[in-house]
């Protein structure tokens, strides 16, 4: 059973999906989760460059985590 189905991926892949992330061990659920987050800091990154190009890479990744830290308030 798939608590969430995605409308942009089929039954059969989320059935995989789910499948596979069962099968996982919990070294590997942390290691994926850790590459997520890491790509979620550096989208957060990204945008906090683009909308303030004057940033230094050290500011930008600070207001990156303090946007990220304040996402799930």
């Amino acid at each position: 059973m798939i608590p969430f189905l995605p409308a942009d991926v089929s039954p059969e892949v989320a059935v995989r999906q789910v499948r596979r992330y069962r099968e996982m061990s919990p070294a590997e659920k942390l290691a994926l989760s850790d590459g997520l987050w890491d790509l979620a800091l550096e989208l957060a990154k990204a945008g906090v460059l683009m909308r303030a190009p004057e940033l230094d890479e050290a500011s930008a990744l600070r207001r990156a985590r303090e946007l990220l830290r304040h996402a799930s308030d």
